[in-house]
């Protein structure tokens, strides 16, 4: 009977945690394709409904502007009184300080999307920050991207919220979808990653994230992190990785600019690649075991190397820059730091940062490919 007892009183009390958990609120990203605006014959009362459509959709705002404490509730605030008493705060120094009206909250809504941190509200700025420092991503850059007309239809439904008649201009045919720009240097723009493999690949996830087996452990283990965080978390530490440290981990390890390289449908594959990751990926049977690379860039790839340091133009910094290496260290030299990384400490890095375990991972062959590639790098 008492083992009865303890059989009924536990299956009760998951129900009851599964009855809480559903009580939650969900916040769950718009994942429909991007509104298309057509730039003939939409009126104001268009444009507001676009701008709703927008801030609900595609700019991802209610991930963040809702009830749960990540900003202010802008939905469920009284906005008529709030854009004033924003305006007259003396923290406040952007572009519409000191004015009034319509006009002038048009301003500060634009200035807000554009330039995030001109003005944070109280208590809502990073950690650490005394709120000089606001978490929201500029909305007209990567990953969210909005355009001129689709921030103008924002700022027009914000208006609206508040009881105000929208001052923003109505679009006009000169107001086309302006297709990405190339790069500076003229190169084409990056192709779009369409899989979570792809996307973990192309920023060296798996160099510092136990993942898929990868064992690293600079960073958490990925394994099973749909059973611990839910979506908005998973997008948060990614676009905002200090915003909460694991524990056992220190902040400032993880690139903060991924918010900013990631393209929005990117970040939305990522995150759903993995919110799928098992608890535990199994290891791999011998003959699973992953080929040998054949080249020194195939190496580089395989073993994550620019996923923590500067090569060929990948600008991370968790490690030392090695472009240009083969003029600062011999190739003795560079095969011990990859063998042995802890045994000289590049200057203005810390020890333990790099896996000690390469010499153990890597074929004779690819690790004398990765020196040779490495040699031979520009500065």
């Amino acid at each position: 009977m008492t083992f009865l007892r303890v059989i009924g009183f536990s299956v009760l009390l998951l129900l009851g945690y599964m009855g809480f958990a559903h009580m939650l609120p969900q916040v769950v990203p718009d994942t429909s394709e991007p509104v298309e605006v057509s730039t003939e014959g939409l009126d104001m009362d268009g444009m507001i409904a676009l701008g709703e459509s927008i801030f609900k959709g595609k700019g991802t705002c209610t991930l963040c502007h809702n009830g749960m404490g990540r900003a202010p509730d802008t939905l469920e605030m009284d906005m008529a009184a709030t854009y004033p008493s924003r305006l007259a705060d003396p923290r406040y120094k952007g572009v519409a300080a000191g004015k009034e009206g319509a006009k002038a909250i048009e301003d500060y809504i634009l200035e807000s999307m554009k330039d995030p941190s001109t003005f944070v509200v109280e208590g809502f700025g990073k950690k650490g920050t005394n709120d000089t420092e606001s978490p929201m991503p500029t909305v007209d850059k990567a990953p969210i991207e909005l355009t001129v007309v689709e921030m103008n239809a924002v700022t027009a439904f914000l208006q609206d919220l508040a009881g105000l008649d929208p001052t923003v201009p109505l679009p006009s045919a000169d107001d086309a979808p302006v297709a990405e720009e190339p790069a500076a240097d003229g190169a084409e723009p990056a192709p779009l990653l369409t899989s979570g493999e792809a996307i973990i690949d192309e920023y060296g996830c798996a160099s510092c994230h136990d993942l898929g087996g990868s064992g690293a452990d600079i960073g958490p283990s990925l394994n099973g992190i749909g059973n611990r965080m839910d979506r908005a978390t998973v997008i948060e530490a990614i676009i905002d990785p200090n915003a909460v440290i694991a524990k056992g981990y220190d902040a400032d390890f993880m690139p903060d600019d991924f918010g900013e390289a990631l393209r929005g449908s990117e970040l939305l594959v990522l995150t759903d690649y993995l919110l799928a990751l098992p608890d535990a990926a199994p290891a791999a049977a011998d003959d699973d075991e992953e080929p040998l690379a054949t080249t020194g860039l195939e190496s580089i790839d395989k073993f994550g190397c620019a996923g923590c340091h500067d090569l060929d133009g990948s600008e991370a910094d968790i490690g030392p820059k090695l472009n240009g290496i083969g003029t600062r260290m011999s190739a003795d030299e560079v095969k011990a730091a990859i063998i042995d990384p802890n045994a000289t400490i590049a200057e203005g890095f810390e020890a333990e940062m790099m896996p000690d375990d390469f010499a153990d991972q890597m074929d004779d062959s690819e690790l004398s490919l990765i020196v040779d590639y490495l040699m031979n790098l520009p500065e």
